[in-house]
């Protein structure tokens, strides 16, 4: 038996004898996941990006992103952490995310509803299409450079219902040497895409496991209090680090899925197609042209 296999068996004991006893831990519920006294009020992501139901909503836009590819030793400990929540009474609670979505954010690009600046280019026209500006961010990204298997070290730094609602794994660069790259090209990409979101500097780096789409009562926010301890410690004890490859430019639709097209550093095999009805425009005397 490897070790990964020993922790998840420990692991899956701790959890198992949790849910039994989570009922009596003495911490106070979250403010983020328990219901308001406004009852009218519903939690942020609702009729954003999902629906109460808990199916996902169309949500578009660009992004930047390390992703956490499929059957890796990464993936497959955060798959573990997902279905263990979902184990439990409260994930109805939760809309969990598919595995083949996980990812890091290194920058956030823009959203179909946020069309201001700072979080829009200037260039763009407020009112164009999601796919003009992502044409355009092709075009800024094509000459961007990035030494050769530019890597990030990450470490596993907090999952905590009193910090995040839903379901965020908080990261943290894994020293210092890491943390300086990593402000450096999230700086050199903001300049490249002329954006630049208010909390640019302070930006908190997270793998998202799932969002929340109905308030928690107070007891299942203990529990799920106490299993995000356990799934912390979990990952902290299979992964010193974890090593992320060189971010990609990725469009999506909704938070279920991020379609690939190219990585950042690499030039791009082919622009982006613009939608027909947006052909011929010019964008910062960039001439998109018609097939």
């Amino acid at each position: 038996m490897t070790n990964v296999d020993m922790l998840r068996r420990t692991f899956l004991l701790q959890t198992t004898a949790l849910t039994a006893s989570a009922a009596f831990a003495s911490s106070p519920a979250s403010t983020l996941l328990a219901m308001p006294q406004g009852k009218s009020e519903k939690p942020y992501d609702v009729d954003r990006k999902f629906y109460a139901d808990g199916k996902a909503r169309p949500f578009a836009g660009n992004t930047i992103i390390s992703q956490i590819p499929l059957r890796t030793p990464a993936n497959d400990a955060l798959t573990l952490v997902r279905n263990t929540l979902a184990t439990h009474e409260f994930s109805q609670c939760l809309s969990l995310l598919p595995p083949s979505s996980y990812h890091m954010t290194v920058f956030e690009g823009v959203i179909d509803e946020q069309r201001k600046a700072p979080f829009w280019p200037a260039e763009v026209p407020g009112d164009a299409q999601v796919q003009v500006c992502t044409h355009y961010f092709t075009e800024r990204l094509k000459n961007f450079a990035l030494e050769e298997n530019f890597r990030l070290q990450m470490r596993f730094d907090e999952f905590n219902v009193y910090r995040d609602s839903g379901a965020t794994l908080r990261l943290v660069p894994a020293n210092l040497q890491e943390r300086n790259k990593l402000r450096d090209l999230r700086d050199r990409l903001a300049q490249c895409l002329g954006i630049r979101s208010p909390d640019h500097d302070n930006y908190g780096f997270h793998i998202t496991l799932g969002y929340l789409v109905r308030w928690m009562t107070p007891e299942q926010t203990r529990d799920y209090a106490s299993i995000q301890r356990e799934c912390l410690g979990y990952l902290r004890q299979t992964f010193d680090s974890i090593e992320l490859d060189a971010p990609r430019f990725c469009t999506f639709n909704d938070m279920l899925a991020f379609d690939d097209k190219f990585a950042i550093g690499q030039r791009p095999h082919c622009l982006t197609r613009l939608p027909r009805s947006q052909d011929h425009t010019s964008i910062s005397g960039v001439i998109t042209e018609t097939p």
